[in-house]
């Protein structure tokens, strides 16, 4: 399966850009007690997206890190 056009747009986005209704937060890291990253699982296709908050700018970004597979 593709990843639905909700995480195709997130896909490399800057962290700070806000995502849509539909991302359910599966968990989180921290660095020194600080959120360093957020992984969310997305309702419509199960693409579980990466929000990395911590480290150089170029590196802070949305990353769609597993893309759900469909099942039969």
């Amino acid at each position: 399966m593709e990843p639905c056009d909700k995480c195709a747009k997130l896909e490399g986005a800057p962290a700070d850009f806000v995502r849509e209704a539909g991302m359910t937060l599966v968990g989180i890291g921290q660095c020194s007690g600080v959120v360093a990253i957020e992984h969310y699982r997305c309702d419509d296709c199960g693409t579980l997206m990466i929000r990395q908050l911590a480290g150089d700018p170029t590196e802070q970004i949305w990353t769609a890190i597993a893309i759900a597979r469909k099942v039969c």
